[in-house]
């Protein structure tokens, strides 16, 4: 489950971490200087990260389908890289979902919101994992904020949740149903995470 590998590695990891192209922060006249050769650009939002300048982030994709996350803002003096990271599910991990529709990228309430989608059609599963990233602006660093992972059993009509807050290291599985727009807990659990807050930089989740 992604929430219990969220401080690691994701159990489909693709690959070693690639560093960014320049160090992170900086200042470049363009994004494009902060991204690795073999990487191109395949989506971009935009939005309010709480900075100076309109926040950005950006989905770069590589030939083997591999995904990074660029975040920044774009001012008059350029592009400021504020984080740089593989937390985004990569063009194939969807199983039965195309690679547009596997991934959400939104910027809400200062923060960045990643969904990372999947369909498995034979065993009839879809699960729906959403990461928010916040800014430290003091420690100039983009941590893992919050998971909520939500899959669902179309044979049985059962559905599983999982929830962890990272700034407070609370935990929640719960069991039962999903009417289309809201989860009924029957059973839960609840927990503690140890272990520091990951930031970013640190995840390999793809």
């Amino acid at each position: 489950m992604l929430a219990v590998l969220a401080a690691t590695a994701h159990a489909e990891a693709g690959g070693p971490y690639i560093p960014a192209a320049l160090a992170i922060p900086a200042v470049a006249s363009r994004p494009e200087a902060f991204v690795p050769d073999g990487f191109t650009l395949e989506r971009e939002v935009q939005g309010d990260l709480g900075q100076d300048a309109p926040g950005v982030a950006q989905v770069y994709r590589n030939a083997d389908g591999r995904r990074a996350l660029l975040l920044g803002t774009r001012g008059p003096q350029g592009f400021e890289a504020t984080g740089w990271g593989f937390v985004l599910p990569c063009a194939t991990c969807g199983v039965d979902l195309p690679a547009d529709r596997n991934l959400e990228l939104a910027i809400r309430q200062q923060r960045v919101v990643v969904t990372d989608r999947s369909l498995s059609r034979a065993e009839e599963i879809s699960t729906s994992a959403e990461l928010t990233l916040s800014y430290d602006r003091a420690a100039r660093r983009w941590w893992l904020q919050s998971l909520r992972q939500l899959t669902l059993f179309a044979r049985t009509g059962r559905a599983e949740e999982s929830r962890v807050d990272y700034e407070t290291g609370a935990t929640r599985d719960a069991v039962g149903r999903y009417d289309g727009q809201v989860f009924f807990a029957e059973t839960s659990q609840t927990g503690t995470l140890e272990g520091d807050r990951p930031a970013l930089d640190t995840l390999v989740l793809y």
